[in-house]
């Protein structure tokens, strides 16, 4: 996939260093939306639809997976990654009673780690290969996976965007 049909994003139409901008950025713009009403973040438009606070809840925690990842992939040979458990995430870590400004406060704080973590990249770092399991086992790089995570990012902004009815 080189464009997400959802939301528009196109994988590698950043350089790296807008790349770890953009997660920065992405970060904080998902903070900024958990300004709104507690109870309308918790609020589930359909019950098969996560919140718009537990759509946040999932950025953070994708984001922080991907850390992880990135951690494997810079030091395993050949590297795959376990599942991170999404819809089990939502009920077990009770997405949905968090604290919007906690939450807030985290994803910045996640967006920054991964960030600081690309900040440091040598070349040969960017490019060390890694399997990626969802939605089907493929090869990829590192610099891939930040895309990846990038998307991840602004397509569940989009998501919160879309339930909240604006940015």
């Amino acid at each position: 996939m080189d464009t997400c049909a959802q939301c528009g994003f196109t994988y590698c139409a950043l350089d790296r260093r807008q790349l770890t901008e953009s997660i920065r950025f992405n970060g904080g713009g998902c903070a900024q939306r958990l300004g709104r009403e507690a109870a309308d973040l918790r609020r589930r438009r359909a019950p098969d639809e996560w919140s718009a606070l537990e759509y946040a809840c999932h950025v953070r925690d994708v984001v922080l997976v991907q850390r992880d990842r990135f951690f494997i992939a810079l030091v395993a040979d050949e590297p795959s990654f376990q599942p991170m458990y999404r819809e089990q995430r939502v009920v077990f870590d009770r997405y949905a009673e968090q604290d919007p400004a906690r939450v807030a406060d985290q994803l910045v704080m996640a967006a920054d780690m991964l960030a600081h973590l690309f900040d440091g990249l040598d070349a040969s770092q960017w490019e060390r290969p890694l399997l990626y399991n969802y939605p089907t086992p493929s090869r990829h790089d590192v610099e891939w996976l930040g895309h990846h995570s990038l998307h991840e990012m602004v397509h569940h902004l989009a998501d919160i965007d879309r339930i909240l009815g604006s940015p």
